[in-house]
């Protein structure tokens, strides 16, 4: 468990993790930083991300998405999410990245 921690903690990208009903179980610093959120503020709150389509499922989806941050200015990324089965329990990892190329 403290490699996956120590590696959810040094991406370079942002990462957001909630369940299956979409409240945020937690975020990494990058998202913090990119966002202007605090980690404090954002765990519990539902993840509201504009997608470029409307998705739900256990499968893998990716594709722009845009985030209002603390400042009210729209952050635009690069998104990944997959569902991750643990236990008996749905959550989905979402993966930001801001630099197009």
């Amino acid at each position: 468990m403290q490699l996956e921690l120590k590696a959810f903690l040094l991406l370079t990208d942002a990462v957001m993790i909630t369940d299956e009903e979409g409240v945020i179980l937690d975020v990494n610093s990058v998202y913090v930083t990119k966002t202007g959120f605090s980690r404090e503020s954002t765990i519990g709150q539902p993840a509201r991300l504009l997608m470029d389509t409307h998705w739900r499922g256990n499968q893998t989806w990716s594709g722009v998405a845009k985030l209002m941050k603390a400042d009210q200015e729209v952050w635009e990324a690069q998104v990944t999410i997959t569902s991750v089965h643990l236990d008996d329990s749905l959550f989905y990892i979402s993966i930001f990245n801001d630099e197009f190329s």
